[in-house]
């Protein structure tokens, strides 16, 4: 199979090379009998041959000018590729763009699944330039975009998805609908993938459902299929709009919804403006007390997240949902305040629980989408005839291709052996090169000048880049002159508004403008900050001076962590929770202990996260089990369908909110000195709702 796709590859890049050393349209004669790979064919088997290896050049980005003579009606179509579709324009990148996409790359590296092929579209990009690393940005920035349930049969998945989408092939594959626990066979049309909260989705038309739904990722259960060979299956969606599965609260996921009214405290009034406003309308009085109406789908999501917010929050309306909040409550505090024997005293089922897994720096290969082989080859052809500039020859340095590439040294050898067969015809080649030493030697043959340029951006590069671009440029706190911003409109101008692919990605938990700015300016400039900081978990907003050493993503949320004078020691502060902050003029010596790492941390060592951290056994019911397992080892089993699991935990008070907002369906097991705790927080809370409330009610 791998000699198959190898003489494929050779035959489609011998006939992009045919292509480009003519100086007319030529016939499919022409290509018949000239292009390596076609010969001895019939005229049929040829013709069925080259009008898929044409799909596949053209779905890379290169696509082929067709003309039909009008002169002569027994002339076939005439095929030229025109330097145009095949170049990508030059891009005149200053320093500080450059320096930007290659601290992009940096801060990617290893943590987003599309590395690859933003990799290659970096080489393409930056070929002949100096590639310069802004070291500051560099050492104190760091992301993580690859979720919890990020595996190698995730990457898989999305290899296989990117495919179906692009070229418009409906799927099918075995998937897991955690909502009904159900497992069946479904058949989708794919029309874009999302990445939401850490985690990828798609969004496709499911045929059994007759409607437009969204897939995780995570959940599809072995082999994603192709339903048919054709070259495509479904015409594009003419009114598919992805942002209303993008832009969306959890608890608005479905169609069909009704208004709910929450009163908000001081305290987090201005945060839920600045994170949900944009799902809802905050309406503020004087004394700073607050009103949220959005619309739910869901009473359960809609009430985890207000009785996470404890007793700074307060279902008004509806009635029926002020009810279900209180029978919540009453079920919370109940089932800790009973001695929690009988629900373990349940019959238990056989269940080898998976040990903790170890993270890595980077992930293994098989954990990342790969770059085509096409792409990947004609970069490798691009940087070799580009060395040789005017000269006949040249050497390169194995380890700068490898590193360029990144790729082993027995797949660069491969490589070279298979850029020795493209030719021309006739006898003409691109290129011979081959490894002597540490050096590639390279000598350019016959029209090699014609590929010292690098190809146009394949899609996928095309999409890698941007949605790296849009991550890193939106997102991320520090950058200044928005280096990355001029950088992503260049880059679009090249690609063309014509060939841009959809870059889809959900909100992340960012501070407002005037708080990143604050961040950006103590953190480049090394001086100290203070800020106003809302502690979710102690419910209290607090003044502190930090000297911010790092910024930290993960999990669409940003962090900096820092060396608080306060406490006289390392702490991590999420941005969004920052109500303000103030640049100082004095600066601080940056501390070497001070790192992005630690098992409390939500970005931490997983695997040092399960053995030292705090744990708590916690009970859960078969309705809540399925959710919970998803993030959280299960220990035990029982034939009910509950579950015991540990959730590793470093503040008592955290622990405490963190139980609430499953509404009684998770039940504190140990550590026994929080049970009441938990109980005397669901009663306090419970105060406000024993208490009548007209409906929509303003304080």
């Amino acid at each position: 199979m791998a000699m198959r796709d190898d003489d494929k590859l050779v035959r489609q890049l011998s006939l992009v090379a045919f292509l480009m050393s003519q100086q007319r349209p030529v016939t499919a004669d022409e290509i018949h009998e000239s292009v390596e790979g076609y010969g001895g064919m019939s005229d049929q088997a040829f013709l069925r041959r080259f009008y898929a290896d044409r799909g596949e050049i053209e779905a890379m980005g290169l696509r082929l000018s067709v003309e039909r003579p009008t002169d002569d009606p027994f002339q076939g179509d005439l095929y030229a590729l025109p330097a145009e579709n095949f170049y990508l324009p030059q891009i005149d990148f200053d320093e500080r763009e450059l320096s930007a996409l290659q601290t992009c790359l940096y801060l990617l590296e290893g943590q987003f699944a599309y590395a690859e092929p933003l990799r290659l579209a970096l080489q393409h990009l930056t070929l002949g330039r100096p590639s310069p690393l802004d070291d500051h940005a560099a050492r104190t920035v760091s992301v993580n975009l690859l979720g919890g349930d990020y595996s190698p049969e995730v990457a898989g998945h999305l290899s296989k998805i990117e495919s179906a989408i692009s070229r418009r092939k409906t799927i099918r594959f075995t998937y897991y609908a955690i909502g009904r626990d159900e497992t069946s066979e479904r058949e989708v049309d794919p029309y874009s993938l999302l990445y939401l909260g850490g985690n990828w989705y798609m969004v496709g038309y499911a045929h059994e459902r007759e409607a437009t739904r969204l897939f995780r990722l995570s959940r599809m259960e072995g082999r994603i299929t192709f339903k048919t060979r054709a070259e495509h299956d479904f015409p594009p969606p003419p009114d598919f709009d992805v942002s209303r599965y993008r832009d969306r609260a959890p608890w608005q996921l479905d169609d069909e919804s009704e208004q709910a009214t929450i009163r908000l405290s001081p305290l987090v009034a201005w945060w839920v403006e600045q994170m949900f406003g944009a799902f809802g309308r905050v309406s503020t009085g004087r004394d700073g007390w607050a009103e949220f109406r959005t619309e739910f789908t869901s009473s359960a999501a809609l009430l985890t997240w207000v009785l996470g917010l404890g007793e700074e929050a307060q279902v008004l309306a509806p009635d029926s949902l002020r009810d279900e909040t209180r029978r919540a409550l009453e079920m919370i505090r109940d089932r800790h305040v009973d001695d929690p024997t009988e629900l373990l005293a349940r019959p238990r089922v056989e269940w080898q629980a998976a040990p903790p897994e170890a993270s890595t720096e980077a992930p293994s290969p098989d954990k990342v989408v790969p770059a085509e082989r096409f792409a990947r080859l004609l970069a490798l052809m691009t940087r070799l005839l580009a060395a040789c500039e005017d000269r006949p020859d040249a050497r390169v340095p194995v380890a700068d291709l490898r590193e360029a590439l990144n790729i082993e040294a027995a797949v660069l050898e491969e490589d070279l052996t298979l850029l020795n067969l493209i030719n021309f015809g006739g006898g003409c080649y691109t290129l011979f090169a081959q490894i002597e030493g540490d050096e590639v030697s390279v000598v350019k043959e016959t029209y090699g000048d014609r590929f010292a340029r690098p190809a146009r951006l394949s899609p996928l590069e095309a999409k890698a880049l941007l949605w790296a671009l849009e991550f890193i440029g939106d997102r991320l706190p520090v950058g200044a002159d928005d280096a990355l911003g001029s950088a992503r409109r260049k880059v679009e101008a090249a690609i063309g508004e014509e060939n841009l692919p959809e870059v889809e990605i959900g909100q992340a938990q960012a501070a407002n403008n005037e708080v990143s700015a604050a961040v950006n300016r103590a953190l480049r400039d090394e001086r100290l900050l203070e800020i106003e900081y809302w502690n979710e978990a102690r419910g209290s907003l607090t003044t502190r001076t930090i000297e911010p050493h790092m910024l930290v993503n993960s999990r669409d949320a940003w962090y900096v962590v820092a060396h608080c004078h306060r406490a006289d020691d390392q702490r991590t502060f999420r941005l969004d929770r920052i109500r303000g902050a103030t640049v100082l003029d004095q600066h601080f010596v940056r501390r070497p202990e001070v790192t992005a790492s630690g098992p409390y941390l939500p970005y931490g060592n997983q695997a040092e996260a399960a053995t030292q951290a705090q744990r708590a056994e916690v009970w859960c019911s078969a309705d809540q089990a399925r959710w919970m397992i998803e993030k959280h080892p299960s220990w035990e089993r029982f034939d009910d369908g509950s579950v015991l699991v540990q959730i590793p935990f470093s503040s008592e008070e955290w622990l405490v909110k963190e139980i609430t907002k499953y509404r009684g369906e998770a039940v504190l097991v140990t550590p026994a000195s929080v049970r009441d705790a938990v109980a005397a927080h669901a009663q306090q809370m419970l105060q406000a709702y024993n208490v009548a409330e007209p409906s929509g009610s303003s304080r």
